[in-house]
């Protein structure tokens, strides 16, 4: 978490993939929770900070692939959410949308990975295995 470090100092020390990932949940959450979006908006301000630090630190480029990217993992994430929500609502359907969950978790990892190696991050002690799709159909996210 956040302390008292100086302005050119990260505050987490997750990788860059995992920022973004942090970002665009605490995004989610400051739109469907407006009762705590003051802290999602101060965590977000901190995420971005160290997004800005990474970025200069490695030279990033900002382009239409690595829009692509963020763009899809705010969808996934933002999807997974809802199906949350639909397993409470509709505990008929509930291994169904759980199965769903999973397996659009894994695009979500997946979409995750290509960002670790975007950043120049993907080790196999930072990449997400649990990307696994099987017998999901009409989700395919392309971003050749």
């Amino acid at each position: 978490m956040a302390d008292a470090r100086t302005p050119g100092e990260r505050q987490f020390l997750t990788p860059f993939a995992e920022l973004v990932d942090r970002l665009t949940v605490d995004q989610i959450k400051a739109v469907l929770l407006p009762e705590g979006q003051a802290s999602y908006s101060d965590e977000m301000r901190r995420i971005s900070h160290d997004l800005d630090l990474i970025i200069q630190e490695r030279g990033l480029r900002l382009d239409g692939r690595m829009i692509r990217i963020l763009v899809a993992l705010g969808q996934m994430n933002l999807h997974i959410w809802h199906l949350k929500d639909r397993m409470q609502a509709e505990p008929d359907r509930y291994e169904a949308h759980l199965k769903l969950a999973h397996q659009l978790n894994g695009i979500r990892n997946q979409l995750k990975n290509r960002l670790l190696e975007e950043a120049g991050e993907r080790e196999k002690a930072t990449e997400r295995s649990n990307s696994g799709v099987d017998g999901l159909e009409g989700w395919h996210v392309d971003l050749v």
